[in-house]
């Protein structure tokens, strides 16, 4: 009995510290790391960010030095003589995901959404809200991107590694961002997961995109840009900011899960399959035209 009691515990010990006698091993019989599986990519869950309760709920901010010592985020790019951001400290290191706030047309340096009423607007909730959740964030200057938006934009985000961007917009700044990313490579599209503009009224949409934008900077807003729910603009901040990167969160999963679903595939793949991973050469495969095609491997 003390036997049993002992294994019972053990097992116990091995849940709780992630393990569990139905895991499944992350190896193969033959070493090689398998492909992760849809099911297996968990859902994320939003963490509140902690706040003194004897701080205000808004805080007003007149300039980026004033994020500077209240939040500890630090001018972007580094070292330039006329900073056209601010951004947290882990910018440069985060890879996994990054937050980018649009300001207003014409908001003051370090206003985020001048529009919004009731300390929606407000940078610092957000900037907490980011960092409580695993995201590297950056504001940026509604001068620098008036006056030059791409050349502004390229500055900044070039220096963020991070592999998924979600962009928040101020009350009529997303024709802003389509003017930042269309004189950009198409392939640099694809990392932007999510576009919305949280507080912005519902007689602003649909966003009123710049001409002549490329079809697949068009074809990748369709997807990417959401329509914010109208109930945002009536809720307490907080709840508002919880269901904003909750919808942030599931936005991440989804693509994960469609990854994930993406690379199990590949494992059914064959010589001959499109696209195909085993690319085979041209010797290879003038070698394998008279093959007898009733007993190859895609007759099996």
């Amino acid at each position: 009995r003390l036997a049993q009691r002992v294994v019972v515990m053990l097992r116990c010990l091995a849940g709780i510290c992630g393990g569990g006698s139905d895991a499944t091993p992350d190896l193969r019989a033959n070493g090689k790391h398998r492909s992760p599986q849809p099911e297996e990519v968990q859902d994320r869950q939003v963490v509140k960010p902690t706040v003194r309760l004897d701080e205000k709920e808004s805080m007003s901010v007149a300039s980026f030095e004033d994020l500077v010592s209240r939040l500890g985020v630090v001018l972007a790019p580094p070292g330039a003589v006329q900073p056209c951001a601010v951004a947290t400290e882990d910018f440069p290191r985060n890879c996994t995901r990054l937050l980018v706030l649009l300001p207003s047309l014409s908001a003051p340096q370090g206003v985020w959404d001048a529009a919004a009423c009731s300390g929606r607007g407000d940078a610092i909730p957000i900037f907490r809200w980011a960092q409580a959740n695993g995201y590297s964030a950056c504001l940026f200057s509604a001068a620098a991107l008036a006056a030059s938006p791409t050349e502004t934009w390229d500055r900044v985000l070039r220096g963020s590694p991070a592999g998924s961007v979600f962009v928040l917009a101020a009350a009529g700044a997303l024709p802003m961002l389509a003017a930042a990313l269309a004189p950009q490579h198409p392939l640099l599209y694809s990392r932007f997961r999510l576009a919305v503009a949280p507080f912005e009224s519902a007689s602003a949409w649909p966003p009123a995109w710049p001409a002549d934008l490329p079809a697949e900077l068009v074809e990748h807003l369709a997807g990417a840009v959401l329509r914010a729910p109208a109930a945002w603009v009536e809720q307490e901040p907080r709840m508002a900011l919880q269901g904003l990167f909750e919808l942030l969160a599931l936005r991440e999963t989804r693509w994960q899960k469609s990854e994930a679903r993406k690379y199990a595939g590949f494992q059914t793949l064959k010589e001959n399959d499109m696209p195909g991973l085993k690319r085979m050469g041209v010797e290879q495969r003038i070698q394998r035209l008279d093959r007898d095609r009733a007993n190859d491997e895609l007759a099996q």
